[in-house]
């Protein structure tokens, strides 16, 4: 099933980088550049519709980049610019997000499909590790609008878009390394397995993404 990946690039305002990426199915023809960076806007657009209001001030939306996957020579297009949460306060620190768990319809053991959106600010927490239940279920329904604003999106011929999910690997492979010791290394799948995504699930859990941390020299 040939697919997008759509991808949110945020900058904080001390100047730490983060996204968020999520992949949309297509039915028509293979979008052209053009096609690519019209989708982008139209991503913009309802992200400034849907998410903005609930995240922090503290974030700016400066890029959304949309990848034809399909093939090894898919398009690509993109919309820049600076758009700003609206939800003033205290921030958080750099490495907390908003974790929001995408729900598909297959069962496994292992990690699930999840996007870490950036936060909101300290007066939504009801503890140093919680969220409000408030927030929570606005988080959940802010995505729910967002992703159907999404899939709303028309452009040319590449036809009707869902939010899937893509699973790449199965399974492991025992690698034995030069001092003997086995290592378990993912197994790619001979084609990625795509699951339509049915919803979303906010979790009160506030999420971390450590590597927001950068290094410095100050």
């Amino acid at each position: 099933m040939p697919c997008l990946r759509v991808r949110l690039e945020y900058t904080q305002t001390d100047e730490f980088l983060c996204g968020s990426r999520f992949y949309l199915s297509y039915a028509g023809a293979a979008p052209t550049p053009g096609n690519c960076a019209t989708i982008a806007a139209d991503v913009e657009a309802a992200w400034l519709a849907n998410m903005a209001p609930h995240i922090s001030t503290d974030y700016a939306l400066t890029e959304v980049d949309v990848l034809d996957i399909a093939s090894v020579t898919g398009s690509s297009g993109q919309w820049t610019g600076s758009e700003a949460g609206t939800v003033s306060g205290t921030p958080l620190p750099a490495q907390c997000a908003m974790n929001v768990e995408y729900n598909i319809a297959r069962r496994y053991r292992g990690g699930k499909p999840r996007m870490f959106v950036p936060p909101s600010q300290t007066s939504d927490m009801v503890n140093a590790s919680h969220w409000s239940p408030s927030v929570v279920t606005a988080t959940t329904a802010y995505m729910l609008a967002f992703f159907t604003a999404v899939e709303a999106i028309s452009v040319g011929a590449v036809g009707a878009l869902q939010h899937v999910s893509l699973s790449y690997y199965s399974g492991f492979t025992n690698i034995t390394n030069s001092s003997g010791r086995e290592r378990a290394v993912p197994k790619y799948r001979a084609a990625a397995l795509v699951d339509p995504v049915e919803g979303y699930a906010a979790k009160a859990v506030i999420g971390s993404q450590r590597r927001r941390r950068i290094s410095t020299t100050y």
